[in-house]
């Protein structure tokens, strides 16, 4: 019983420590531009691939005019999942041009099913689930930072 006890122990301990790295995301600031308002959130920046791979997890809240922007180093299909996410979200997949071409709203917190269209994208803004719908954020409309038209 004392051996079990042991290595449960080392398990736990052995687990723990598995976050103990916490990644500081850079902070910035995006416009989205709509067809009749402009409107700035402050977003922290998710550039590398652990950065993308940590995203807005166990995240219990996120003000109104904050969010998260992935970015990747080249236009590619970009699936996302709410592995670890409390919160939902509403998804803006965006291109290199900075135009809004899908959004995915409500997203389930936890659910692991890959979302996203398939064109190629440059990145994807994650902001409070029902904002896009409450101010009138639609496909079409621009999401406007340095990083997402190439400058």
């Amino acid at each position: 019983m004392k051996k079990f006890l042991y290595i449960l122990l080392f398990i736990n301990i052995s687990f723990s420590n598995t976050n103990a790295t916490e990644i500081e995301f850079k902070n910035s600031y995006v416009t989205i531009q709509t067809k009749d308002s402009e409107y700035i959130f402050n977003v922290e920046i998710a550039k590398t691939a652990e950065e993308r791979s940590k995203g807005l997890m166990y995240r219990e809240n996120l003000k109104q005019k904050e969010g998260m922007l992935f970015l990747y180093p080249k236009n590619q299909v970009i699936k996302m999942w709410m592995k670890n996410t409390l919160i939902p979200l509403d998804m803006i997949f965006i291109n290199n041009k900075e135009k809004i071409i899908e959004i995915f709203k409500m997203t389930i917190p936890n659910d692991l099913t890959p979302i996203g269209p398939e064109v190629t994208l440059k990145g994807v803004l994650e902001i409070n689930g029902g904002l896009t719908s409450y101010l009138n954020i639609n496909k079409g409309d621009f999401i406007i930072h340095p990083s997402l038209n190439g400058k």
